[in-house]
């Protein structure tokens, strides 16, 4: 059972585009991101469940029978992940005339700027225009870090008012907002990795700080986008003493087999619902992916995040924690985490006046909204 902090009267009216969708029809197959799926679950928190026939894909344009279910939605939920760049377009293909003459009703919620600032110099005129046939439509917008709405607001001051800093909607749920003080066991550990780029170093120096810092733990090593087959790792599990990883064909399987030589059990979830509920059996997190790290922090449990780029850099300074070198590791562990709670708790009624704006109006609200003021 899904649990958070809105329910809406009426959830099937609003359609979403979300990323955690992959399509089969895209030329070079995506694979699937867990964190993707967690920012959509944290969005169905606040405005219901969504209809599977009102789910869709933003990475290919829609045929005529998903426009066609598009238009009849209240409105179409754009749902988070840092996809806002100098060329954003929503979907390919996507112009402002066809949402106006559409009658298509966008509203971004949750998005981020793009973790490469070379991705966000100046908006394309398409893009400024996207987005302001986009705004004449709603009131208001959602965007997850102060970076992306100052960006937004330097490109198009004319629609500024609109754009609200919400932060993510992952870091809203109960544990967080309502408790008091950080939960403190350390008998389970999850170390997530970016098997994006140059790697190795970094997340090599992570697995082997937490078996320093938790050698009794139960210690998981979690798959968030499995872009290695597990049959390959499977190969490498007994192996890794005998290849050199900087030269072996698959860094990736590599690097879970020198996870398991640490004693680290790899898990892979299936989806972002599986994974979600084996976080829930878990102490804390250590790695490199934003939505586990949030979503522990939402849980009301201790995360540690390590940087691959620039995309946490502007909800790292919204939310008062730090991003740490995997270096320092074993400098970091005493962490003040309750500066994250006070952050959310004054940004949770924007998030709140948002989701007001969409016309949803919740059955019942949690009774932290009457305790919180900004």
């Amino acid at each position: 059972m899904r649990t958070g902090i809105h329910v809406a009267a009426h959830p099937s009216q609003l359609a979403v585009l979300t990323p955690y969708l992959i399509p089969p029809a895209l030329p070079k197959r995506k694979v699937l991101n867990l964190g993707d799926g967690f920012i959509l679950r944290a969005i169905e928190r606040w405005v219901g469940p969504f209809s599977s026939s009102r789910m869709f894909s933003p990475r290919l344009a829609p045929g005529d029978e998903a426009v066609a279910a598009l238009t009849h939605s209240s409105a179409v939920i754009i749902a988070g992940a840092n996809q806002l760049n100098d060329r954003y377009t929503i979907w390919p293909g996507l112009t402002a005339e066809r949402i106006r003459k559409g009658r298509l009703r966008f509203v971004p919620f949750g998005i981020g700027i793009h973790g490469d600032s070379e991705q966000t110099i100046r908006l394309s005129e398409e893009t400024r225009s996207i987005l302001e046939a986009v705004h004449e439509q709603i009131e208001y917008s959602s965007w997850r870090c102060p970076n992306t709405v100052a960006f937004l607001r330097r490109e198009m001051p004319g629609i500024a008012h609109q754009l609200l800093m919400t932060g993510c909607p992952v870091i809203y749920d109960r544990p967080l907002l309502e408790s008091d003080q950080f939960l403190s066991a350390e008998t389970t550990v999850a170390v997530t990795a970016s098997e994006r780029g140059e790697f190795w170093e970094r997340e090599t120096q992570v697995i082997d700080a937490v078996t320093k810092r938790f050698p009794r733990a139960r210690r998981y090593f979690v798959v968030h986008q499995n872009f290695s087959p597990p049959r390959m790792g499977e190969r490498l599990q007994n192996l890794l003493s005998s290849v050199n990883a900087g030269t072996c064909m698959n860094r990736i399987a590599a690097l879970r087999a020198y996870a398991r030589q640490r004693g680290f059990k790899v898990v892979i979830p299936s989806s972002a619902d599986e994974c979600i509920q084996f976080y829930d059996h878990v102490d804390l997190h250590v790695g490199s992916r934003l939505h586990a790290h949030l979503l522990f922090l939402s849980r009301n449990k201790r995360s540690y995040l390590v940087p691959v780029d620039h995309r946490s850099v502007g909800i790292a300074e919204h939310l008062g924690f730090p991003l740490l070198a995997p270096e320092a590791l074993d400098r970091s562990w005493d962490c003040d985490f309750e500066i994250v709670r006070a952050k959310a708790r004054a940004t949770y009624a924007v998030m709140q006046r948002f989701v007001n704006s969409l016309g949803r109006t919740p059955c019942h609200l949690n009774p932290i909204a009457n305790q919180i003021s900004v």
